[in-house]
């Protein structure tokens, strides 16, 4: 499964991440199966130090103080297979991200 190459387990985190072509990953309403561990800053970690541009479509707000840490910034962007409007996404400028609106593939950490 490609959640599970990538770190992202059931047994680990409930949530979705969609996968865009290129090195762009949008997670939603990721929640840590085991509270104060670590696995959301490893996982993060693990993704930036890879090259992956990291999106967390509008994450809760523990999930916003760990992002801040990381230099991530809200934005608002349009992601119209999943809402019908702009949504609040963090993202962390840092990271080049690619001029052309990708087409993404879901993967469940609960599957």
């Amino acid at each position: 499964m490609a959640g599970d190459a990538l770190g992202f387990t059931g047994d680990l985190f409930s949530g979705w991440l969609e996968r865009a072509s290129g090195n762009r990953l949008y997670l939603h309403y990721i929640i840590s199966r085991q509270r104060d561990e670590g696995n959301t800053q490893a996982l993060l970690h693990r993704w930036l130090d890879q090259g992956y541009d990291v999106r967390v479509v509008m994450p809760r707000p523990i999930m916003k103080h760990i992002l801040e840490k990381f230099g991530f910034l809200p934005l608002l962007e349009y992601l119209p297979g999943q809402y019908g409007e702009p949504v609040e996404v963090w993202y962390r400028p840092a990271v080049l991200r690619p001029a052309c609106r990708a087409k993404t593939a879901e993967i469940t950490a609960d599957a």
